[in-house]
């Protein structure tokens, strides 16, 4: 994660200050935000050395039982499973307050980015080569991500990193609504069968967000907009495999998406090519 201060929730009962232990040998430089669920703290680690990431229960959710079991779950896949565009996991606590100790990334998050500069096929297409690898490597370990999107991902130069797993789950049923209304697919709106297909489709809503600056309300209704019309995200049509992959990247039917070998393939090309 990266240490840029971001106010989701303006209360301070509970906050740790700035110099005090918010986990035995972790000093508070920052509250970075203030989840519903945890406070994310920039700290500095006696033990390394360094600066780190500090994900913790609220104080004033401590006792909500799948508020604990999920920031363990987020400490322990990011500690257990490494990947060099999956944010590194060093230290999972579980008492008294559960907690993960994560790695500080430098740059900036994508949304942040794209704010300033639209990125053209070819980045777009590097940038899924990574996140791409990142979740196919969590499915492979019987994990999905359910949250993919701009805000969730970090790029410091030519290295993009997949963070937040905090709403992580194995494949099959699940309630509506788990992750960002924005880039869920269809079966995460309604609730239904979660797959790796799932995440395709966040992913899909990514790429295009990247490139236009500009994200559909809702993205579920995105493949029903751009038809069959050429897709002109930055001024020019993409190249047509491109366009092809991501309109069935956001198809309905999860059966209808595209696979990593196939996503591999495609972006490869585009990356090489254009």
């Amino acid at each position: 994660m990266n240490a840029h201060a971001i106010d989701e929730d303006d209360t301070d009962e509970g906050v740790v200050p700035v110099g005090e232990d918010v986990l035995p040998g972790y000093d508070v430089v920052e509250l970075l935000s203030r989840g519903q669920r945890v406070d994310t703290y920039d700290v500095h680690s006696r033990e390394r050395g360094c600066r780190c990431i500090v994900k913790i229960v609220r104080p004033d959710r401590a006792d909500v039982e799948r508020v604990r079991e999920a920031v363990l779950t987020e400490g322990r896949l990011l500690t257990d499973l490494t990947h060099p565009h999956l944010v590194r996991g060093y230290e999972v606590v579980e008492q008294p307050v559960p907690a993960a100790v994560l790695e500080t990334l430098g740059g900036h998050t994508l949304d942040a980015l794209v704010a300033r500069r639209r990125l053209g096929p070819r980045d777009a297409a590097h940038l899924g080569l990574q996140l791409g690898s990142a979740l196919s490597y969590l499915h492979r370990h019987g994990w999905l991500h359910l949250d993919v999107k701009p805000e969730n991902v970090v790029v410091d130069g030519t290295r993009a990193v997949l963070i937040d797993l905090s709403v992580a789950r194995q494949p099959g049923p699940a309630r509506a609504g788990i992750g960002t209304e924005e880039y869920m697919a269809p079966e995460q709106l309604s609730g239904g069968v979660l797959t790796a297909a799932t995440d395709t489709f966040g992913l899909g809503v990514t790429l295009l967000e990247a490139m236009t600056d500009r994200l559909p309300d809702p993205a579920r209704a995105l493949p029903y907009r751009v038809g069959r019309r050429p897709l002109r995200p930055w001024g020019e049509p993409l190249p047509p495999a491109f366009g092809d992959l991501l309109r069935r990247c956001l198809h309905p039917d999860p059966a209808r998406r595209p696979g990593w070998p196939e996503l591999r393939r495609v972006l490869t090309a585009v990356a090489e090519t254009s």
